[in-house]
């Protein structure tokens, strides 16, 4: 822990009332940390693949469902051509996307974004079937920039990854890490904000265009 954030911590329990935690007191907050108790949670009757797709397109994000991943190089080129864009995009590390087979067309590039990109390609822990969420995690392979700075994401994702809930994505999470990622990012639908006299402006803090790739 920093210097830093200790001293805020410290002034918080002194403000309190408290003293620095005995070990009794850390393990039962151990304890209940790891018991993350599940709340109230609603039902839903259609399949997570098909919930998912929607909840995404109702965001303004697209999303194509392929048989494998053999087809995710046509589908980005599909996706690069109809967008009106320059067929060059960075594409991170991650294990999945170094099996796909690229067109020659496409000038794919190392997980480097600098300020010019405009097409990045990543995969993510998680979807989220009820809200049609991403849950992407940073990493020496994943750097959290390639989701923020260019202009199209484009994200594969297959359908074991898929979950029902928000809850579900965090238990994955936990039993897959043994100490949490850096950063943890929910991604609904690109980025738009309509804080300026209600007109809705895309790209305000991100990409303008999403588009998830479903494999399977």
């Amino acid at each position: 822990m920093s210097a830093a954030r200790e001293q805020v911590l410290s002034r918080v329990r002194t403000a309190l009332g408290r003293g620095e935690p005995g070990d009794a007191q850390v393990a039962e907050i151990r304890a209940r940390i790891e018991r993350h108790p599940r709340h109230i949670e609603p039902v839903f009757d259609e399949p997570a693949p098909l919930r998912f797709r929607q909840k995404l397109e109702a965001a303004e994000a697209s999303c194509a469902t392929l048989d494998s991943l053999a087809q995710v190089g046509a589908e980005v080129e599909r996706y690069l051509d109809q967008a009106g864009v320059a067929k060059r995009l960075v594409v991170s590390g991650d294990e999945l996307l170094q099996s796909i087979d690229w067109p020659a067309s496409i000038d794919v590039r190392p997980w480097v974004a600098g300020s010019d990109e405009r097409v990045s390609l990543t995969s993510a822990h998680r979807g989220i079937a009820e809200t049609g969420t991403l849950m992407l995690l940073s990493g020496e392979n994943n750097p959290t920039r390639l989701n923020f700075l260019p202009d199209y994401h484009i994200v594969v994702l297959t359908a074991d990854q898929l979950v029902l809930r928000m809850e579900d994505a965090w238990d994955s999470l936990r039993s897959c890490f043994g100490e949490m990622p850096r950063t943890v990012n929910f991604i609904s639908g690109p980025s738009k904000t309509a804080d300026v006299e209600q007109t809705v402006e895309y790209g305000a803090h991100g990409p303008r265009c999403l588009h998830v790739i479903l494999v399977g």
